[in-house]
């Protein structure tokens, strides 16, 4: 039994602080500006979990990149949220000229990713998702290019990389999209990482999530980085208290959320993070008076835009520009991070 929950949001209080001219909505689970979590990227824009679409959330003001993730035939965690290939990339038309790609389709036309290596997967290009809300808006989208296909190894590298050319923290979020415990395990795997220097754990740049309970469970038990349950939204004490046993936030669908909801899950120290928000700006406004944690967006931009006229223009944190005077600060940026106890 945990004796406290991390929100996901101790991190914001790191970058961010409100303008004090400005009046609060309702007020988040620790009181400060809720976080803008790019969905797959700015995928509203450009090819969803690409590098563009990584690199594009960024320059908009994301506070944290978001993506699934899967496992290959070779054992390498990927970015991508189908487990097939068909509505994303271009594998349909590369393998008619590429026999050795061909050979691995389903019976149904399918493309798996887990019977791909990510060698064979870094051949393909990612491609727009014909969906409401994905590349809909086609400002930043350019048809001569090939957008890049992430590895996780390459997705948090954008993140940490990011940090070590500006000084500005970005956080990701990666959710376990494959079934089974080993995607959860290469999660963690690459959040722990030396060769990033403490950024994802220490600093706390880092978030999980999972829709399967199995996967929350795994992920809190072996990790102070916070947790967010993805599923249905709990309005009562009782059903918030049962999702806290296992996880620091939880993830609604926008639909299903409720001012019950946000002031259940924050009682039981719970964060409120809902999914998935498109070009609306009402719907922004709406979610952060409702004291909503963060919101998944497709639009990244318009969640910032939204955020500044509700909450005031942000006030910056100047942050370390280097790992050494990353170092230098620990001592005071660790008493942020909670961490979780057995």
């Amino acid at each position: 039994m945990k004796t406290s929950h991390l929100g996901l949001l101790p991190l914001a209080a790191m970058l961010f602080a409100p303008v004090a001219a400005h009046a609060m909505p309702v007020s988040t689970l620790t009181g400060e500006r809720p976080l803008v979590i790019s969905h797959r990227g700015a995928s509203g824009y450009l090819p969803e979990e690409s590098v563009q679409s990584y690199q594009l959330a960024m320059r908009m003001g994301a506070d944290y990149i978001e993506g699934d993730v899967y496992l290959t035939a070779d054992n390498k965690a990927v970015m991508l949220h189908d487990g097939t290939l068909n509505a994303t990339t271009n594998v349909v038309a590369f393998a008619a000229t590429h026999p050795e790609i061909a050979a691995l389709r389903s019976s149904n036309g399918t493309y798996d990713v887990r019977k791909f290596t990510l060698a064979q997967l870094e051949q393909l290009s990612v491609t727009c998702r014909n969906a409401n809300g994905y590349c809909t808006d086609k400002t930043y989208f350019n048809p001569a290019i090939s957008y890049s296909f992430t590895s996780y190894d390459a997705f948090l590298d954008l993140a940490y990389n990011h940090f070590l050319e500006t000084g500005v923290a970005i956080g990701v979020f990666p959710e376990a999209k494959q079934s089974g415990l080993e995607v959860a395990e290469a999660i963690l795997a690459g959040l722990t990482n030396a060769k990033y220097n403490g950024y994802f754990t220490t600093v706390g740049r880092a978030l999980t999530q999972s829709f399967n309970a199995a996967q929350v469970e795994y992920l809190n038990a072996n990790s102070a980085i916070p947790v967010s349950y993805l599923g249905v939204c709990p309005t009562t004490a009782a059903g918030a208290a049962a999702v806290a046993a296992i996880a620091d936030g939880i993830g609604p669908s926008a639909g299903q959320l409720s001012a019950a909801c946000v002031q259940a899950a924050h009682d039981a120290g719970m964060t409120v993070t809902p999914y998935t928000f498109l070009n609306n700006p009402a719907s922004y406004e709406a979610a952060y008076n409702l004291g909503v944690d963060g919101v998944f967006t497709n639009y990244p931009d318009i969640a910032v835009t939204v955020r500044d006229q509700v909450f005031g223009p942000a006030t910056p944190v100047p942050e370390p520009h280097s790992l050494a005077l990353l170092g230098l600060g620990l001592a005071g940026i660790v008493g942020l991070k909670k961490r979780k106890q057995a």
